[in-house]
């Protein structure tokens, strides 16, 4: 699930960026913001955008199950914890295909006895709310550059630097779900979305769940008026170099 996030932030939020670098290059955006205010145009791309990934979501949360109960119906997944466990120990006169029938069905087991009441709807959760973030900051870093790819590259390194962050905490968070790095990565609003699903199947306590989910709806909001700050200006300019400093400039702008 924190490879699944990993994946949507930078496929997702790169369909965003694209797709206002389009609208402003084209000057499709100059009639569109005639009839609605740039915020509520952000966010409907970003909006319309994510109905697509949630189609795609409900897809796997659907097709998982059914993979995981045709292996276990074509594994034999029917067999007694016990006799798995004697088997456990006769595993040196196993075959090789044998052994790899074991531990495929030991998976399935194991990942039976999940807390996936809890899981589901919290990984839910946490994909709209790290995906709304990092769109948002896409959709303003698309409005601020013209046609020129490169000169974005300098605008979204400062976002893509905490999605891979916690992708690389994600590894040691496996090692150490209740760490103290796995517990800041989680709570922390760039890398929660990816960090807390890794921990959901090691039950980490509810507070630090919620937590997490108050201090991520709470960033949604923030990151929310911070890029239509940028958006609103970003899109009709033109011509022009920006550098953070001129985005530091947008944001104090008044309306």
């Amino acid at each position: 699930m924190g490879f699944i996030m990993y994946m949507v932030i930078f496929i997702y939020g790169g369909m965003v960026m694209r797709s206002v670098m389009e609208e402003k290059i084209n000057r499709i955006v100059e009639v569109m913001i005639s009839s609605v205010k740039p915020i509520q145009l952000m966010l409907g791309k970003i909006l319309g955008v994510g109905a697509v990934g949630l189609t795609q979501l409900a897809i796997w949360l659907i097709l998982i199950p059914l993979v995981l109960i045709g292996a276990q119906m074509i594994l034999g997944g029917g067999q007694d914890p016990q006799q798995l466990q004697e088997l456990a120990a006769q595993a040196n006169t196993l075959p090789t295909d044998q052994m790899q029938d074991f531990d495929l069905n030991q998976i399935i087991i194991e990942m039976g006895q999940l807390n996936w009441l809890l899981i589901i709807p919290v990984f839910v959760i946490f994909f709209f709310g790290g995906y709304f973030i990092y769109s948002s900051l896409f959709a303003a870093i698309g409005s601020a550059i013209g046609d020129d790819m490169g000169e974005g590259q300098q605008l979204m390194f400062p976002i893509i630097i905490p999605v891979i962050l916690a992708f690389v905490m994600m590894q040691g968070t496996l090692q150490d779900p209740n760490g103290n790095m796995a517990i800041f990565g989680s709570l922390f609003p760039l890398t929660s979305p990816i960090i807390m699903p890794s921990r959901l199947a090691f039950d980490p306590p509810l507070w630090q769940v919620f937590l997490s989910i108050v201090l991520l709806v709470l960033s949604c909001l923030f990151f929310a008026w911070l890029a239509g700050r940028i958006y609103r200006i970003g899109i009709l300019m033109y011509g022009k170099k920006v550098s953070f400093r001129e985005l530091g400039k947008w944001i104090t702008y008044k309306s």
